[in-house]
C-alpha cells in the first residue's frame, strides 16, 4: 500500500518533528514538514500531498486565522483534491470561530485543537484518506 502524504504548515518545528518521528510507527503516513508561511502553497503544489495540515501560529505575522485561511483557500484553487486540517488554539475564540465557519462553508475539510493527542490526529487522518 502506498503511502500518503501529509504536508505540516507549522511554525512549531519542534512538534512538526515530533510528528513525523511518531509517524514512523505508522506506515500509512509519508510527511514533509514547512515552517515558511510564505512558500507553503509552493511546497503544497511540489509535493502534491493527500492532506496538509495548516496551523494558526500563536505568535508571528501569520498569527490570524483568516491569513493562513487564505493559504488554505490559495492551496485548494491550485490542488482540489486535497484534504485540508486547520490546527489552532482552542482558547483563541477568534481562532476558534474562524475554524469552525471555514469548516461549515467548506474552506477546509476539519480542525484540530492544540492540545490533541498525537494518536487522535492520525485517526482524524485516517478518516480524511
Amino acid at each position: 500500500m502506498d503511502k500518503k502524504k501529509v504536508l505540516l504548515i507549522m511554525s512549531r518545528e519542534i512538534v512538526s518533528d515530533s510528528i513525523i518521528a511518531q509517524s514512523k510507527a505508522n506506515d500509512r503516513f509519508d510527511f514533509l514538514a514547512e515552517s515558511d508561511y510564505t512558500s507553503a502553497v509552493d511546497s503544497a503544489i511540489k509535493y502534491r500531498p493527500r492532506i496538509v495540515i495548516l496551523e494558526v501560529p500563536e505568535s508571528g505575522s501569520y498569527k490570524s486565522a483568516e491569513k493562513c485561511l487564505l493559504i488554505s483557500d490559495e492551496i485548494r484553487m491550485n490542488l482540489p483534491q486535497i484534504r485540508q486540517l486547520l490546527l489552532c488554539s482552542e482558547t483563541d475564540v477568534a481562532s476558534r470561530r474562524a475554524a469552525i465557519q471555514a469548516k461549515q462553508s467548506k474552506r477546509i475539510d476539519d480542525f484540530l485543537f492544540y492540545d490533541t493527542s498525537v494518536k487522535y490526529l492520525f485517526s482524524k487522518l485516517e478518516s480524511l484518506i
